[in-house]
């Protein structure tokens, strides 16, 4: 379905011999901003289905030195198109921004970023996502990554370079690429935060997230607090709870989905 602005023609009615002409209707319009400025999971089954949205066009803006690897970028290709009912195709789009000099970010900064910088919206029948590579870490120093809108995310790249440098750990794309999927996850609703539960998978301990410590969805993956899971050579993918939550929502059923098996190429 697209969005489209529209006016409603004059009609003419003949009653009794007399001509009256209906009002104009007036202008129906569609707030672009408030559209991308809703809670985090908002948008979860405008992103699964195909039913509103044909098309995904995915914004990603980073900082010179942390420009995301180009494995992160073909699984991430990998990961939306196994997932998400987009006829209309996916794109992903890359811009270099000026670095910021804080160190640290706080979310009123890196919305500030995005409300500057930020090009792609949602038009017609072709929705979009924004994703924020900085040079900073977040103000607790704790975080790796997140989704703070329903459109919207930041990976925090220092932090990411810092932790993927920990023997045994996992390299600087493999970590990358867990915490961006982690929060695209949470953008497509998981856990129960836009994409219903179609089981009880979600943790009482650490809300929007699954309770399964070997699931992409398991809090500590956006955290410093690497979990068991993050091993060289693991990335962590979703479980099958976490992927029917999904499919109930519009997106793809994928039984026998191969994490990262096929190559995507990013729009430059």
């Amino acid at each position: 379905m697209k969005i489209t602005l529209f006016y409603t023609a004059i009609i003419l009615l003949t009653v009794t011999s007399c001509r009256k002409e209906l009002p104009l209707e007036p202008k129906v319009t569609f707030d672009r901003d408030a559209f991308h400025h809703r809670a985090m999971g908002s948008s979860a089954s405008e992103l699964l289905s195909d039913r509103t949205y044909k098309a995904l066009d995915v914004e990603i803006q980073y900082v010179a030195g942390f420009k995301p690897q180009d494995l992160t970028l073909s699984h991430l290709g990998s990961f939306l198109e196994t997932y998400l009912n987009k006829p209309g195709g996916i794109n992903i789009f890359l811009k270099e921004i000026p670095a910021t000099d804080r160190d640290a970010l706080s979310m009123d900064e890196v919305s500030a970023i995005e409300k500057e910088k930020r090009a792609r919206f949602v038009d017609q029948d072709t929705t979009a996502i924004y994703i924020l590579f900085t040079n900073g870490v977040h103000p607790g120093n704790k975080i790796l990554g997140m989704a703070y809108r329903n459109t919207s995310a930041v990976i925090y790249g220092k932090a990411i370079r810092k932790y993927s440098s920990m023997a045994g750990r996992l390299t600087h794309h493999e970590l990358e690429t867990a915490v961006l999927l982690h929060e695209i996850g949470h953008l497509l609703g998981l856990v129960n935060k836009g994409s219903a539960l179609t089981s009880e998978h979600n943790d009482s301990a650490f809300h929007d997230h699954c309770n399964n410590k070997n699931c992409l969805m398991f809090h500590s993956v956006e955290t410093k607090s690497l979990s068991s899971i993050l091993l060289k050579g693991n990335i962590p993918v979703l479980d099958a709870s976490c992927i029917e939550d999904l499919v109930a929502n519009g997106g793809k059923n994928v039984p026998d989905y191969r994490p990262f098996v096929k190559p995507f190429t990013p729009v430059y």
